[in-house]
C-alpha cells in the first residue's frame, strides 16, 4: 500500500489487513502510527513525517525493512526491542540517545545512522548487532569508534564528517574486521587534506572520472602529506586484506605494493 506525499496526519486501516506486505507512507504529516493492524508487513517506509513513535511494532514478526529517516518535530522515541527481527534499519536524520540499541538484534545486517547527533556508540555494540554487514555513521559527533570493535562480519563502514582526531583508534578497531571491503573516513580531522572534498564525487559521472580527479589531486600533494596518506592506506590494507575501496578511492595491487614499501621504510627509519 502506497500513501506517500498525501499530507496525511493519520492512517486508519478500518480493521486488520493480513495480506498487506508493504506499507509506504513517507513525506506526510503523521504524528503517530499504530501498525498492529498490519501483522504481515515486511517493509515499512515512513520517512519525512513527524512521528514520535510507532506503536505495536512488536506485533510485526515478519518485518524485515524499516525506514524512519528525518522525523520532524519532537524527538523520535525508538528502541531496538521493538524491531528485533528487522534486517535493514534506516534511522538517519533523527537525534538518537546512546541507549537506543537496547536489545540484541541478530537479524540486522544493514544499519543507517547518518546525522543522528551521536557522540558515543552504544555499549557492547558487537554483541548487540553481531551479524551487521553495512554501517553508516556519517555526519555524527564521534571522537572515538572503539565501540565498533568485534564487528567481525562488517563489510562496509562509512564515518564521513565526524570528529575523529587520529587514525590510531580506527586502525585498532579494524584489527577485528577481517571481512571489511569498503571504508570511508573522509572529512574527519585525521584525514582532512588527504582527499578532495566528498561533494566532488557528486559532479563526476563515473568511478573512472572520480579516480582521475583523485590522481590529479594526489600529484599536487606535498611529499610529507602524500606519504602520510599512503602510509595510512597501507596500514588499513594490512588489517583488511580484502579492502576494495578506501576513502572513495579504489584499492589497486600497485598501491598495495607501494604502500607496503613506504611502511617498511618508515619502520626502518624509526629503528
Amino acid at each position: 500500500m502506497g500513501t506517500d506525499r498525501n499530507s496525511l496526519r493519520a492512517i486508519d486501516a478500518g480493521g486488520v489487513m493480513p495480506k498487506l506486505r508493504i506499507l509506504r507512507a513517507s513525506d506526510n504529516s503523521l504524528h503517530g502510527l499504530h501498525v498492529g493492524d498490519f501483522p504481515n508487513v515486511r517493509t515499512l517506509y515512513l520517512d519525512n513525517n513527524a512521528l514520535r513513535s510507532v506503536e505495536k511494532l512488536g506485533r510485526l514478526p515478519k518485518l524485515e525493512n524499516m525506514s524512519l529517516r528525518h522525523q520532524r518535530g519532537r524527538e523520535l522515541q525508538f528502541l531496538a526491542r521493538d524491531a528485533r527481527e528487522v534486517k535493514r534499519l534506516y534511522l538517519s536524520g533523527n537525534p538518537l540517545k546512546k541507549g537506543f540499541l537496547d536489545e540484541r538484534c541478530y537479524q540486522l545486517v544493514y544499519l543507517e545512522l547518518a546525522a543522528c547527533r551521536l557522540r558515543r556508540l552504544p555499549d557492547g555494540m558487537a554483541q548487540l548487532v553481531p551479524n551487521l554487514r553495512v554501517l553508516n555513521l556519517n555526519y555524527n559527533f564521534l571522537e572515538d569508534v572503539g565501540g565498533l570493535a568485534g564487528l567481525g562480519r562488517l563489510r562496509k563502514l562509512t564515518i564521513i564528517g565526524s570528529r575523529l582526531k587520529e587514525t590510531k583508534g580506527l586502525l585498532g578497531v579494524l584489527e577485528s574486521m577481517p571481512e571489511l571491503e569498503m571504508l570511508d573516513s573522509r572529512m574527519n580531522p585525521c584525514t582532512l587534506g588527504w582527499y578532495l572534498p566528498v561533494l566532488t564525487k557528486d559532479v563526476v559521472g563515473s568511478e573512472r572520472g572520480r579516480g582521475e580527479l583523485d590522481r590529479r589531486f594526489r600529484r599536487d600533494l606535498p611529499d610529507d602529506v602524500y606519504v602520510g596518506r599512503l602510509a595510512y592506506r597501507g596500514l588499513v590494507m594490512r588489517r583488511c586484506a580484502g579492502m576494495r575501496s578506501l576513502d572513495g578511492v579504489d584499492v589497486t595491487e600497485k598501491e598495495r605494493t607501494k604502500a607496503e614499501l613506504v611502511i617498511r621504510g618508515l619502520l626502518g627509519n624509526i629503528k
